[in-house]
């Protein structure tokens, strides 16, 4: 009845931006890491019916890229939609500057 879903791909990127979260996370609190892993996960895959469930970013010259962004916690995921697939471009700490980054 509904929709097909959209294809996910993280760019590499994203998966190493990704593993650095976990692994700094996992350092000290190995279960929260392993917890907050699941919610990444969890959180990116909703785009697969739900491309456009991100915010458009306030940086013009970011919205010009076509880029949107999801919040988890204090993270940022941003991630393109091209035709049927969404890729996934970079998850960086909100309070990093970002637009250098991308």
């Amino acid at each position: 009845m509904g929709q097909s879903s959209y294809e996910l791909r993280l760019l590499r990127t994203a998966e190493d931006d990704l593993t650095e979260i976990v692994l700094y996370v996992a350092a000290d609190r190995p279960t929260a890491a392993e917890a907050l892993a699941g919610r990444f996960a969890h959180k990116i895959g909703l785009l697969a019916d739900n491309p456009y469930l991100g915010s458009v970013p306030k940086e013009d010259s970011l919205v010009l890229m076509g880029y949107r962004y999801l919040v988890l916690d204090n993270y940022l995921i941003f991630y393109i939609v091209e035709a049927r697939v969404i890729y996934v471009h970079r998850v960086i700490h909100g309070a990093r500057d970002y637009t250098h980054l991308i």
